[in-house]
């Protein structure tokens, strides 16, 4: 594996299925994409639990208390495995091409 994808999440529900959908479904495949549900009370988690059943690159960490979005980066970064990093919010939507 080349590259992690670091996404903290926090209540996203509204955005976040179209976020990961875009980095899925990105040109280059050979990613881990962790993503760090920081207590969401919304369905944020029932989502990322939903693609992670579906994509073994998905790489979940759940929060039991809020954090905060450095905290939930710094987590992303300390789990990455591969030696580069992306780093994505839950709300943003990438190009297939963005990893090339």
């Amino acid at each position: 594996m080349k590259l992690s994808v670091v996404m903290p999440v926090y209540n996203a529900g509204k955005t976040l299925e179209r976020a990961m959908v875009s980095i899925l479904a990105q040109d280059f495949g050979d990613f881990e994409f962790n993503v760090i549900d920081d207590a969401s009370t919304d369905d944020s988690v029932e989502i990322i639990r939903r693609f992670a059943r579906q994509d073994s690159r998905v790489k979940p960490v759940f929060h039991r208390k809020n954090a905060g979005v450095s905290a939930a980066l710094n987590e992303g970064l300390a789990v990455a495995a591969a030696p580069y990093v992306a780093r994505m919010d839950a709300d943003d939507e990438s190009l297939p091409g963005r990893f090339h």
